[in-house]
């Protein structure tokens, strides 16, 4: 029954993975060449423009961009695409009114030029996913491995240059700015090539149509990927607000380093097996069978990696990136079971989409982001960011846990039946 899904699945997945291996590879080789041309205190700076950009750009969509590879039309596709591309562009012009506000009444936080720039960046990150996933729907997988690579390649290019040339901050920024700005020039290829031509028939009331039809990834979806995202770079805001300017920068390279397979292998899984599963939807098929496979498939690669990891971290930051570095890798270690487990379960994430579980899912991530800002209270109440840490890594292991089991739960159920979330 899935020698077809088992051929057709990883024929694209060793394209999507040739790609951001390749990227992934550029973004690490890259890592101690940045690492010594920029001190922690400049990933700071980077971390708050980085982590805000992050922020700003879960909204940018409004998360219809998920909704693109769903309909059985290219035509309603397209109205979804058309639609995100105007809210991105909507949520970009209404950022740099904030941040010009914010930044007069703040006249004297650092680099605060740069922070202009967060709508561009908000503009680009909401373009590329948006037509991510319409190379996803088109099964244009090559587009997406170039995008990555691309955009990975002009990160770190721009980011060693600036480095090298005078070692100001703003080289993390401008060369996060310039990836993006690649990448998603790369992924949008097939609209600038065929012009009007490509949003033909799609009108302003086709997208409102398509709005209304999906908008529980406006009302539950955003707000659960906002949280997410919070999750993961929101500690930079606490951390700095708690500890020295070092130690966000500390946290900001580890989570980095470590977070790399999650973002680039795990993505190339999770836009897969969400196609599957969009796939499969209308066929009312048990899917246990393929959560556990991916289950192994993805143990396999990440038990022995972070493993590995767990045990020299500390020895392998210092040596690769340098002295003051040597913090950033004890983080790291420290951070280890949590991302181990976290690569495993978040290419399965998107069957909560597929069985409408949104609100079940974002009910877990609110009682997640509860339990890691509660840790990094207690740490900073106690000025110590290592038991902070201890907490995340311990009660977030336990959340992914609980997580790998839920998923596995849903998937047995019909694709047929409207689920209650």
């Amino acid at each position: 029954m899935f020698t077809h899904f088992r051929s057709d699945f990883l024929k694209n997945l060793l394209t999507l993975v040739s790609g951001t291996g390749i990227a992934q590879a550029i973004s690490l080789l890259s890592a101690p060449i940045v690492a010594r041309y920029f001190s922690p205190e400049d990933f700071t700076i980077f971390a708050l423009f980085n982590s805000t950009a992050a922020i700003l750009s879960v909204i940018a969509t409004a998360r219809y961009e998920l909704a693109v590879p769903l309909p059985a039309k290219d035509e309603e596709s397209k109205s979804i695409l058309l639609l995100s591309v105007l809210v991105s562009l909507f949520v970009s012009c209404l950022s740099f009114l904030l941040i010009a506000i914010f930044l007069q009444i703040n006249n004297g936080f650092e680099a605060a030029i740069w922070f202009y720039l967060l709508p561009v960046s908000v503009m680009a990150t909401g373009c590329y996913n948006a037509f991510n996933y319409w190379s996803t729907r088109k099964k244009t997988f090559q587009l997406n491995a170039l995008a990555r690579i691309t955009m990975a390649a002009a990160t770190s290019g721009i980011s060693i240059f600036i480095g090298f040339w005078n070692g100001e901050t703003y080289g993390l920024i401008l060369g996060l700015i310039v990836g993006q700005i690649l990448g998603a020039m790369l992924l949008m290829w097939p609209w600038i090539s065929a012009g009007r031509i490509f949003f033909s028939g799609i009108t302003l009331n086709t997208a409102k149509k398509q709005a209304q039809k999906h908008v529980s990834f406006l009302k539950v979806n955003t707000p659960h990927a906002l949280i997410d995202t919070l999750q993961d770079h929101g500690v930079v805001y606490v951390l700095t607000y708690f500890f020295i300017e070092a130690v966000t920068g500390w946290y900001t390279f580890a989570f980095r380093i470590i977070k790399a397979p999650v973002g680039l292998i795990g993505s190339a899984f999770y836009q897969l097996f969400y196609q599957k599963l969009a796939e499969a939807k209308n066929a009312g098929k048990n899917l246990q069978p393929l959560v556990l496979q991916m289950y192994w498939r993805l143990a396999i690669i990440g038990v022995p990696f972070f493993g590995l990891f767990f045990v020299f971290a500390p020895q392998l930051f210092e040596f690769v990136f340098g002295p003051r570095w040597s913090e950033a890798g004890k983080i790291a270690q420290i951070l280890t079971p949590w991302i181990c487990l976290n690569f495993i379960l978040s290419p399965v994430s998107s069957i909560t989409l597929v069985c409408n579980r949104q609100k079940a899912a974002f009910a877990i991530t609110l009682v997640d982001s509860s339990v890691r800002l509660f840790a990094l209270v207690i740490g900073g109440i106690f000025n110590n960011y290592t038991l902070s840490f201890i907490i995340i890594s311990a009660s977030c292991s336990f959340v992914m846990i609980f997580g790998l089991w839920w998923y596995y739960v849903i998937a047995g159920n019909p694709f047929n039946k409207v689920h209650a979330a």
